[in-house]
């Protein structure tokens, strides 16, 4: 007789695809330390404390460190050592543990803010400059170069010498779907986004999919394909190519 081995639902994937996570375990969780080396997890209750989380990345001295669970808009949420999140809410997509021994000054807008962890999303500095206009994004002032855009779920590093600083603007991006140029107003495009700067009158009812190739994007993703489930993060001048074709 022959015993199944329970699959591992991969938690960070499953939420970032859009769907429910499951209520019947094994799960695989990332727990990430300051230098955002992430360790993968499985556990087997869905309900843990911060001590758990804590005991999971191999840390004993709870006083000493701080919890948090990075939530699916890349907001960072504090989890004290007696408090319990549930990895089946479809809210944390990875959970990270910071030394607490140091705070660390930043400037959002001009306003002075001290933050105890060394690391920060963008979400976290759009929630503490409280701007939530969908248009504007994050910028970090690197001085002598460019401006680097921060995505909501992007990371920032803050133990570097100096204080960071971050401002929130509205931006365009020029870029081309079947070589015809378009401008768009946010950094991140879904699958139908795209679609419907290719072709404004495309539904989802209709007996047509969308196969959508791109180039000349970031870094993060400078060539690839994008499904219906998906977005993208953009860049100026990246390259679209839909094609539909029958459902039959």
């Amino acid at each position: 007789m022959t015993t199944e081995q329970a699959v591992e639902e991969d938690v960070e994937r499953v939420v970032m695809a859009g769907r429910a996570v499951s209520h019947k375990g094994p799960w695989r969780i990332q727990v990430g330390d300051d230098a955002l080396q992430f360790r993968s997890i499985v556990v087997t209750d869905p309900i843990l404390t911060g001590s758990q989380i804590l005991a999971a990345a191999g840390i004993r001295d709870r006083v000493e460190h701080l919890i948090y669970q990075m939530l699916a808009n890349g907001l960072l949420e504090e989890i004290n050592p007696e408090e319990t999140t549930d990895i089946r809410s479809n809210r944390a997509v990875r959970f990270l543990v910071f030394k607490n021994d140091r705070s660390f000054r930043l400037l959002v807008d001009d306003r002075t803010l001290d933050w105890g962890a060394g690391h920060i999303s963008g979400a976290t500095l759009r929630a503490l400059a409280g701007r939530n206009e969908p248009d504007l994004v994050v910028l970090q002032d690197m001085r002598s170069q460019a401006d680097l855009l921060i995505l909501d779920e992007d990371l920032v590093d803050l133990t570097l010498p100096g204080v960071e600083r971050f401002y929130l603007r509205e931006v365009t991006f020029n870029v081309f779907v079947n070589g015809s140029p378009e401008t768009v107003s946010h950094p991140r495009l879904s699958y139908w986004d795209v679609v419907k700067l290719g072709f404004p009158d495309a539904n989802t009812a209709e007996e047509i999919v969308y196969s959508i190739d791109y180039t000349g994007g970031p870094h993060q993703n400078p060539d690839g394909t994008l499904s219906a489930s998906q977005s993208v993060r953009i860049k100026e001048g990246m390259k679209f190519y839909v094609t539909p074709s029958d459902k039959s």
